[in-house]
């Protein structure tokens, strides 16, 4: 195994997984740890539910990852979170890191959370999206996972116990930056490192600098570059579905793209379904009736009321939460009735709502399979060659997404 992946939530691990297998790696997409692991693949993706899990859940669960991922013969470790990090005190990325140096017996890692592909980029230690500074851009109001500060250093202050140190361009070279690290091992027990990461040639260079180290962490773009250094020639399609096609699209993101995206479907004549907030909690809706007008109509957008909602005002916040957990249980009875009838194609929008249906599907092991969006592969169940399953993160993919969604094969 080239690369073992530990990835903090189910669309997380299909967004590594789909840059790793785009540079040709036989990937292969775990939902639980397995027993024991005897496949030819070049990497090996865990998907563990720490994004919002406590801290001491969120440790327990990637160090029993690590040690797994260390037995099965990893050359290297992979810690994969969002390309938007974490941006609350009490997020889990630094108490991770954190146990995960002290389990490998390491002094020091990376942190790269750029997506450049996606608009994610470090600069001087900042995190921007789209040249936006994060806690200035759109995603400062996101309901579940606020972003409250742009420093990564001053993010990890206030979630992990050791210092970390900005990497500019200018010491983007292999001597500057080994003299940096044996310096910083005379001062530290433990430290990070954030280097500047704007483009993909940034990307390479890091990866080059950076190939020897056991341990590296980030978002899903450093990952391509590191495949340079352990490159297969592994191009496997996904075997083609025959017979009747029937797809079923769920929404549960909030975002502005996912608004968008929406709105773009609706507009080209295609069946939607709006999931009213208010008959979830007075319990007046059930999954029946919204799966009856799914069997009704072709290729039907289920989607939750809130991503409009958002859009003109802030939710109530409480009355959001209650209805979000609603909506991501509906939009797994949803999913489950979608399989059980025959369907071969699910696509689902947003993390914790992709999560939920994962978890109630089942399957154990995915093929990784081609690209979407950047960050959106199709996933494959071993358990199910048939079906294709399409997990993004809101933010993911262009206005006319759910259409490609549909003809990608």
């Amino acid at each position: 195994m080239k690369i073992g992946v530990i990835a903090d939530d189910f669309t997380g691990a299909g967004d590594i997984g789909s840059f790793l297998q785009k540079n040709g790696s036989k990937t292969l997409l775990f939902t639980e740890i397995p027993s024991a692991f005897s496949s030819s693949a070049d990497c090996a993706i865990l998907a563990l539910k720490s994004r919002s899990a406590e801290p001491e859940e969120a440790v327990r669960q990637a160090k029993e990852a690590a040690a797994f991922l260390k037995k099965a013969g990893a050359e290297r470790i992979y810690f994969k979170y969002c390309s938007t990090f974490d941006s609350t005190p009490k997020g889990n990325i630094g108490v991770v890191l954190d146990a995960l140096l002290e389990e490998l017996k390491l002094s020091f890692t990376i942190l790269c959370p750029s997506l450049p592909v996606n608009g994610r980029t470090v600069k001087d230690g900042i995190l921007f999206v789209n040249g936006v500074p994060l806690a200035e851009s759109p995603m400062k109001d996101h309901p579940l996972n606020p972003m409250w500060d742009s420093g990564i250093p001053e993010l990890m202050r206030l979630q992990s116990r050791h210092p970390c140190f900005v990497l500019k361009r200018e010491d983007m070279t292999f001597e500057k930056v080994q003299k940096r690290i044996e310096n910083y091992r005379k001062i530290y027990r433990k430290f990070y490192l954030v280097p500047d990461y704007e483009n993909e040639e940034d990307g390479k260079k890091i990866a080059h600098i950076f190939q020897d180290c056991y341990l590296l962490s980030g978002g899903s773009g450093l990952a391509e570059h590191l495949t340079d250094f352990a490159k297969t020639t592994y191009i496997q399609p996904l075997k083609k579905q025959t017979g009747e096609q029937k797809a079923l699209l769920l929404c549960g993101s909030c975002s502005r793209m996912s608004g968008k995206q929406i709105a773009y479907y609706r507009q080209k004549g295609r069946a939607v379904y709006g999931i009213d907030s208010e008959r979830l909690i007075d319990k007046s809706l059930q999954a029946e009736e919204v799966f009856a007008f799914v069997l009704a109509h072709d290729n039907v957008l289920v989607y939750t009321s809130a991503a409009e909602e958002m859009q003109k005002r802030k939710a109530d916040t409480q009355a959001f939460f209650q209805a979000s957990k609603l909506m991501e249980k509906l939009m797994a009875d949803l999913g489950e009735m979608a399989a059980e009838h025959g369907f071969t194609r699910i696509v689902v929008a947003g993390g914790e709502t992709s999560g939920a249906v994962a978890l109630r599907l089942g399957y154990h092991a995915y093929q990784i399979g081609n690209s979407i969006a950047p960050g959106v592969p199709i996933l494959n169940p071993l358990e199910r060659p048939e079906l294709r399953l399409i997990l993004k993160s809101g933010n993911f993919g262009g206005e006319d997404f759910f259409e490609k969604a549909l003809l990608e094969e």
